[in-house]
Order: C-alpha cells, then structure tokens, then sequence
C-alpha cells in the first residue's frame, strides 16, 4: 500500500475536511460563549467536554489540510463572540442544542468516513465519530436524568411481519389512507426538531442585533421555521400523535449582543443547509403521498429561504470560498 504522504487528498476528502474545518472552527465560537452562560454545572461541564472535542478536533483537521498544501479556512475569532454577555437562551435550550448538534455531527462525520480513501483520513474520520459519539451519549444522559427528553411516540407490535398487498400502502389523499409508519415518523420528528432549534435561535438572534436589515432576515428565518413546523405538525395530528412542545419559551429577555452578526448568519445558513439534507434524506424513505408531497413542497421553500441567506452572505463578503476544481 502507497503511503498517505504518496497520495493527495482526493476532491472527497478535501471537500469534508475543510467543510468540516469550516464548521467546528464556528462551533467552538458557540460552545465558548454557551458555556459561559450555562449556570447548571453539570450542563457547563458537558459543553467544556464539547469544546475540548471541537478543539482535539480542529487541530488534527488542520495538519491534515496543510501537509496537501491547503490553506485553513478563515473562521472567526473572540471578536465574534462576548463571553461576559447576558444570558440569551435557557440551559434547557443550551442542551436540546447541543443534542441536536451532536446527532448533525455524527451524520456528517459518517458521510466523511464513507468518502475517505487514504488509510490516515479513514482513521481521523473515525475518531471523529467515536468521539461525537461519546459526546451524543453523555448528552442523551444528561437530558434524559434532567427529565427534559421529548422521546416520541411508542407504536403498538404488530402479531406477525407481512408483505404490502395493496397498493392504497401509498396513498395519503383519498381512498384507504394508513397510518404513518415508523420509519417516516422518525424522519419527521427529526425534521421537526431540527426546525425549532432554528426557529429559536432565529428569535434570539433577532432581539440582540443592531442590523434592521439582519433582524429583518431573522425574523423571516421565524416564520419560514414555524409555517413549515406547523405543516409537519398537521401531518401527525391526521394520526392522532403527540408534537413535541416548542422552545421558543426558551429565550431570556436580554437584548445583549452575544454574538456578532457574521456568526449568527452563518450559523443559520448552516442549519438551513442541515434541514434540506434531513428533507432529502426523509423523502428518499417516504412512501405516502401527502407526506412525499409536503415534503416537496417545504423543500422548495426551505431552499428559497437558504438561497436569501447566502446571497446576503455573499453580498456582505461573509461567506468563504469551498476549495474547487481550476476553471
């Protein structure tokens, strides 16, 4: 076998390393200030681990880039971010964002090991997804010990496995409509989670920036985030299942600025960018019609709305250039 130093980092490779720079670079700017305001030790001790990860992560992350001749991303820095700012969201908020962090991070840490060909990036995406790994189980724990998991709905056992015999298994309009099954459930609570953490961090951000026209695209990210919440929800009320109770609730009063107005933007364009790959993802494994054609429908608004944001990132020179093949 060619040694790692023979052969350069295939397109694969380069594109989830640096676009994995590009993300903990930003996430540890989150983890900082998120841990200055948890006041639950336990919480704060949980998001002191998630910043040491971030960090051990980063590290490697930029010997790999380097020794291929690549340059790191930008990133931002401790002008972006107040670590002695009031408090903007609730440590109940602090941790369901962490949850979710932790399960966007496995996902695309898996992604990156499926890519990689080199034995050394194989081996680094690896212990990038034993150590998210590590993180999402102590952050499970912790939401589960604090009575604070929303755990979704358990499904009666059926008396014996059996084939689909009708078609009717596909429709969701009109005739023979079924329940939503399992799989699709899981997708779509997924989904939902994902959207009121954007939705909350939307409010919190909108209340602490000095930028009308920043506030204004916050506010719109709100209501992108609760029409669309509000049209899943309609799909589980149609089977009598339980939604999960917002966390909107969860935002202080504060109009304290945390967090600069380039972070804050980036990081809801990467939540966008996270919720279109969950609406792919779901579709691929939806089988009824009304739920393939709600999820169509959201998919094209949901990306209507990511376009508006990266193009206000670009026009504000904020956004940083992916590595790409020569034109």
């Amino acid at each position: 076998m060619r040694s790692p130093k023979e052969m350069h980092l295939t397109s694969a490779e380069l594109g989830y390393l640096w676009t994995g720079y590009s993300i903990n670079e930003m996430s540890k700017w989150y983890l900082t200030v998120f841990r200055e305001q948890a006041e639950d030790e336990e919480i704060k001790d949980l998001y002191t681990h998630a910043l040491e990860s971030a960090n051990e992560i980063l590290v490697e992350r930029k010997k790999l880039l380097n020794n291929d001749g690549y340059p790191n991303a930008i990133g931002f820095s401790e002008t972006d971010i107040d670590k002695s700012s009031a408090k903007l969201f609730s440590d109940r908020f602090l941790l369901h964002y962490l949850h979710n962090g932790t399960r966007l991070g496995l996902e695309f840490h898996s992604k990156s090991l499926a890519s990689a060909t080199r034995v050394d990036i194989r081996t680094y995406h690896r212990n990038c997804v034993l150590s998210t790994l590590q993180l999402h189980e102590r952050v499970v724990d912790m939401l589960l010990n604090k009575g604070v998991y929303w755990r979704t709905p358990t499904l009666p056992a059926p008396s014996t496995p059996e084939y689909i015999q009708k078609p009717d298994y596909l429709n969701g309009w009109q005739g023979d409509k079924r329940p939503i099954n399992s799989m699709e459930l899981a997708n779509l609570y997924q989904i939902m989670d994902l959207l009121m953490i954007i939705e909350t961090m939307c409010r919190g951000f909108s209340q602490t920036s000095d930028s009308d026209e920043i506030v204004d695209l916050f506010q719109k990210g709100i209501k992108v985030a609760k029409k669309q919440y509000h049209a899943l929800g309609e799909l589980l009320e149609k089977d009598d299942l339980p939604i999960a109770p917002s966390l909107a609730a969860e935002i202080t009063d504060s109009k304290k600025r945390v967090l600069s107005d380039r972070i804050m933007v980036t990081h809801v364009a990467g939540l966008l960018g996270s919720l279109l790959s969950q609406y792919g993802f779901s579709l691929g494994a939806a089988m009824k019609h009304d739920l393939v054609s709600t999820y169509s429908a959201q998919t094209v608004k949901a990306g209507a709305f990511s376009e508006k944001v990266t193009r206000f990132l670009i026009e504000k020179e904020w956004l940083e250039k992916v590595p790409g093949a020569k034109s």
